[in-house]
């Protein structure tokens, strides 16, 4: 079953699923809680053994996701003139990965800041890339408590940094209260950010009152409410691409597969999200029983910033049709060594 049918199961392969729906929609912060979830649940079943090696190296390439993405944060802060929010962005990516590349950046870094008083020994030893090497133990949960311990409003900072930069720009004007609702939501407390949006919406961006109700309802169950939702926030502003992606997963989520098909052409077309929006098609392709083109999709797919997800999308398909010596050099060459 492929990764975005499942984005609402709770077993070890669901929360695989829904976290690798997360990730290929630049979610870190949602894939990284969907596959610390799957983790938990392999717990005590040797049967589950490969699952959970699978899902720890889901759980380093994203902490290594996150890590690049607040990098670019302190490069942003840095070019704003803000050195103290350009060291916290450093700490934190040296926190969240030992990716050797992504620290080794984040110490120059830190030297250009002036801060001789930086203490690495608690820290993740240097290693190889976090994609290739062992896994420590205590490296997620290491990150959880980092969100944990963040302000609301950086944590906030943070989320809102995953989404299109126009979207990005009103998503930080939003004020305190959406905030408190759009992490509330991030950390699965759906009920709670639903009453909060509620409390939040005074009639202003309407169609971002009706994506952030659309997406929770969805994933509180309420799928003919969430659905209407997310028509309602295109309808209301069709540059808004956020509610495309959303209903797409809706679609796919229920196996309306042609209504989804149609819906993601149209993004593809009008190149909303079109990488995820691709990425999507090719599952669509899949659930509907044609694996070739499928295949074909993917394929095109490793010419692009998509292509370590395409290459192992495309490397179970070719490994299920018995095509082992494509697949073998699809490993080899996209997924065998480090991508970063």
């Amino acid at each position: 079953m492929g990764f975005l049918s499942k984005l609402f199961s709770r077993g070890p392969e669901d929360h695989l699923a829904k976290g690798d729906g997360y990730f290929v929609a630049h979610s870190y912060y949602e894939a990284r809680a969907a596959f610390e979830a799957g983790l938990q649940s392999c717990k005590g079943d040797s049967a589950n053994a490969d699952i959970a090696q699978k899902l720890e190296g889901r759980i380093r390439e994203t902490a290594c996701a996150m890590a690049q993405l607040n990098l670019q944060e302190a490069e942003h802060a840095l070019r704003q003139g803000s050195p103290e929010k350009a060291l916290e962005h450093l700490e934190l990516a040296k926190t969240l990965t030992d990716d050797a590349v992504i620290r080794e950046k984040a110490d120059r870094l830190l030297e250009d800041l002036g801060d001789k008083s930086n203490d690495t020994k608690e820290l993740a030893p240097l290693s190889s890339c976090s994609s290739c090497s062992g896994h420590s133990p205590d490296t997620h949960d290491t990150a959880s408590e980092t969100d944990a311990d963040l302000p609301l409003l950086e944590h906030y900072d943070l989320l809102i940094h995953q989404l299109p930069e126009e979207m990005q720009k009103r998503y930080s004007s939003l004020g305190e209260d959406f905030a408190y609702m759009f992490v509330a939501a991030s950390r699965d407390s759906h009920q709670e950010a639903l009453d909060l949006l509620e409390q939040w919406f005074n009639g202003s961006h309407h169609d971002i009152y009706c994506y952030e109700k659309g997406k929770i309802l969805h994933r509180l169950g309420r799928v003919s409410e969430a659905e209407s939702c997310l028509r309602a926030a295109i309808s209301e502003n069709s540059r808004n691409p956020l509610p495309y992606l959303g209903l797409a997963l809706l679609l796919v989520e229920e196996n309306r597969l042609e209504e989804a098909a149609r819906h993601l052409d149209s993004m593809i077309s009008g190149d909303i999200f079109a990488g995820q929006a691709l990425m999507m098609r090719g599952e669509v392709f899949y659930l509907a029983g044609d694996t070739e083109a499928a295949i074909q999709l993917y394929g095109k797919l490793l010419d692009t910033p998509l292509a370590r997800a395409a290459a192992e999308k495309l490397h179970e398909l070719l490994l299920e049709t018995g095509r082992q010596q494509e697949a073998a050099h699809i490993y080899k060459r996209y997924l065998g060594k480090c991508q970063h």
